[in-house]
């Protein structure tokens, strides 16, 4: 454990013998019992880039650590004088103490966190998509981005404070990172909550979180383009919100949020998946073979319906202007939960869903067919 005159509490319970040391958990500063037995030693690597003990096991990790460090800091572009390559330092590194690494190491982990749980992937897609949701779904994904920058600001200080960072110097940093960020109330708290009880945490006192990519539920599927084994090889990404799909070079080729598809069906004996996407102001049909056709088909529908229910208010039905190709008469075609209802100017028709066998589009014309009989719009 390394000494801090901040850290008046845990000194204290050090000096009566106490095995008991402070913990940030919960938004709350408690105190736990050690659960090292006395004829057991539990040996940290940032004891070692501390210089706090030694031994040849610590030794040994110190230059692997080291290394490590002036690699981190190569990358970040930040002059690491204070680090040797050829003799492992007895004492803690000035490199902990500069800053710019500090905010270098957060930018880069936020770039890397957005880009795992597809924050920057098809940025113009993501603004458009946006500006068409509701108010909750919008709030729904700013909280997302404050929880990221959140989780990433938070662990950044439990790093700091293993390094032995200066309190006011960790508080100056994370506080003009967060005010940079713009993180909403909500998350900035917890945040300001943990810098007012950094004066009494040391070592690894702070719990890190885990990264919101370990929690993404995503499911890939082998594709290949077309009907049968003889189109493109490609990988089929099922997330909570879009289907996904790369190439074999994990490049992202296509990307389809669920609001956008329109209709889906599988055919277990062709073993193919056709999406039907809403594209513009034209339906777009997607075909893909796969050997593990009911499965993918089950797990979209599973992801579709639980995207569905994170909305509030739901957006069923809608109209739209049509003109009879018999007739030539204009009127309006208005979709409910009960069927579709044809109103024109001296006649209204409504097609409940029992007598609806398909509807599909070709080239602008929208075919409705019934049961008894084929009505061309």
């Amino acid at each position: 454990m390394k000494s801090d005159s901040a850290s008046s509490a845990v000194a204290a319970a050090s000096d009566e013998g106490s095995t008991s040391y402070m913990r940030y958990r919960n938004r709350k500063l408690i105190r736990v019992d050690s659960d090292i037995g006395d004829d057991e030693e539990r040996i940290f690597l940032f004891e070692g880039l501390l210089g706090i003990f030694k031994n040849n096991f610590l030794m040994q990790l110190e230059e692997a650590a080291l290394e490590t460090a002036l690699n981190l800091s190569n990358l970040a572009g930040t002059t690491a004088t204070a680090i040797s390559s050829t003799t492992a330092p007895k004492e803690r590194s000035k490199l902990w103490d500069k800053m710019q690494f500090w905010e270098d190491v957060f930018l880069d982990a936020v770039a890397m966190e957005r880009d795992a749980v597809g924050m920057d992937q098809g940025p113009i897609d993501m603004i458009e998509r946006y500006r068409a949701l509701n108010p909750s779904e919008k709030k729904r994904l700013v909280d997302e981005e404050d929880r990221l920058l959140s989780t990433m600001l938070y662990n950044l200080i439990s790093f700091m404070v293993m390094m032995n960072v200066e309190c006011k110097e960790i508080m100056r940093k994370v506080r003009r990172l967060l005010g940079k960020s713009h993180v909403g109330l909500a998350y900035s708290s917890e945040i300001n909550m943990l810098l007012d009880n950094l004066r009494s945490l040391q070592g690894v006192a702070i719990d890190l979180k885990p990264c919101g990519s370990r929690h993404i539920r995503k499911q890939s599927f082998v594709v290949h383009a077309g009907t049968d084994t003889n189109g493109d090889v490609l990988f089929m990404e099922v997330c909570d919100d879009a289907i996904i799909l790369r190439t074999g070079f994990g490049t992202i080729c296509e990307r389809w949020w669920y609001e956008k598809l329109i209709n889906m069906t599988f055919c277990p004996k062709t073993k193919v998946l056709c999406l039907w996407q809403r594209k513009g102001h034209e339906t777009q049909l997607n075909k893909f073979y796969t050997k593990k056709c009911r499965e993918l088909y089950h797990c979209v529908k599973e992801a579709m319906e639980k995207a569905a229910a994170r909305h509030n208010v739901p957006d069923l039905g809608g109209e739209f202007p049509v003109q009879d190709l018999k007739t030539g008469e204009c009127g309006l075609l208005q979709v409910t939960l009960d069927g579709i209802n044809l109103k024109f100017v001296n006649s209204q028709v409504f097609l409940g869903l029992k007598t609806i066998r398909k509807c599909n589009n070709v080239d602008g014309i929208f075919l409705l067919e019934e049961y008894s009989k084929l009505i061309n719009y």
